[in-house]
């Protein structure tokens, strides 16, 4: 769930709002965003059923027990984007879900402030008598048209697709990260190696003589990446216990990472790892920085982008903990499945894949943050 405060005057200016708050425009999916005294500061996005009542009554089940978790919510708007004709004789499509999650809503004591759905063709409130009208969706694109970049061009998937990466910088750090190798573990005459090469290796083996402060760098340095710190980064994100002090360093700050390497160091002598730094990796404790995290993924995204595929798995299992830890579970899932493509018995992977399909995000996800004053309210209306 992606904190965010919107204000609105209608159903098609809700609509238009919708994709800002989850950052993408959704295809297939029912939304709900929970409020709390007329105030959204969030939206869950799933997948839209495709087998019988059983699973619209397991999606709607799950989606409303999530927004009882956020702190304080006492209503819900429900939103399905769909590729189905809503305009016509035949009825809103998925109207059972709809009914599903209006019943378990009511069962939760919680409201339901409107009831959408938008289609290929038109746009549909579900609370509306039979027979009222759809709305046009030019009413959404001109109220979108008011909001600054429009509406999101990207859908819930693809927006996680990774960044482009030139052919000859991926092949070059594949050829930095077999030096760096060679350096640490085979080690042969590196007088034999080009002098760039050589420079860039050692650079490399410098910058991983002192792990917290390589991925400190890689969330508050400006300007794009060198190689040699891909390279470095690359190798950290595909050692687990190295991995591990990146996300939890990128979690909360330096002095943790410090502390979860020097556990890391301790564990592997045999003392066992302190309860109170293995917590966050589960989504317990307090809440992370939003903007840290954001930072730390798009790192890891260009990461995964820049070495060769065989490589790839260490980097996509981060980029899945950080959407995870986000709240953006289908990024998350689509990383995850992504590595294990590669890599069928990745470790990180697979427990991310377990965790998502038990329908787990992290506590801190339903925390509701302090909105700075000032700021306006998000309340769901059915005026049009």
């Amino acid at each position: 769930m992606i904190p965010t405060v919107v204000r609105t005057a209608s159903s098609a200016s809700f609509l238009a709002l919708v994709p800002h708050v989850l950052e993408c425009t959704p295809r297939r999916s029912l939304v709900v965003v929970p409020f709390a005294d007329g105030r959204s500061l969030g939206a869950m996005r799933v997948d839209l059923p495709r087998g019988g009542p059983a699973e619209a009554e397991s999606i709607a089940s799950t989606v409303i027990g999530m927004a009882c978790k956020v702190a304080s919510t006492d209503a819900i708007v429900s939103v399905v984007y769909t590729d189905e004709a809503v305009a016509g004789d035949s009825g809103l499509p998925e109207r059972a879900l709809i009914d599903e999650v209006v019943s378990r809503a009511g069962i939760c004591g919680l409201r339901v402030l409107d009831a959408l759905v938008v289609g290929p063709d038109a746009w549909a409130c579900y609370l509306d008598p039979a027979g009222a009208a759809p709305g046009l969706l030019s009413e959404i694109s001109d109220a979108a048209a008011r909001v600054p970049d429009g509406l999101p061009r990207t859908d819930q998937f693809s927006a996680a697709a990774l960044p482009a990466v030139d052919a000859e910088a991926v092949e070059w750090v594949a050829r930095l990260l077999g030096d760096v190798d060679d350096a640490l573990g085979r080690p042969r005459d590196r007088r034999r190696l080009p002098l760039a090469r050589r420079a860039q290796a050692d650079e490399v083996v410098s910058l991983l003589t002192d792990p917290p402060a390589l991925f400190e760098r890689a969330v508050t340095a400006t300007g794009g990446m060198r190689s040699p710190v891909i390279a470095a980064l690359a190798f950290c994100l595909e050692r687990p216990s190295l991995r591990d002090v990146a996300l939890m360093q990128w979690a909360a700050d330096v002095a943790t990472g410090d502390a979860v390497l020097r556990a890391q160091t301790a564990f592997s002598a045999g003392t066992p790892f302190p309860e109170d730094l293995a917590r966050p990796m589960w989504g317990e404790g307090e809440r992370p920085d939003p903007e840290r995290l954001r930072t730390a993924l798009e790192t890891s995204r260009r990461v995964a982008a820049a070495v060769p595929l065989d490589r790839r798995p260490g980097p996509l299992s981060a980029c899945s903990w950080l959407a995870w830890a986000q709240g953006r579970s289908s990024h998350a899932a689509t990383y995850a499945e992504e590595a294990l493509r590669i890599d069928s018995q990745h470790g990180l992977s697979t427990i991310m894949l377990s965790l998502l399909d038990a329908g787990r995000l992290p506590e801190w996800v339903f925390e509701r943050p302090t909105s700075p004053a000032g700021r306006g309210s998000s309340r769901g209306s059915r005026a049009r």
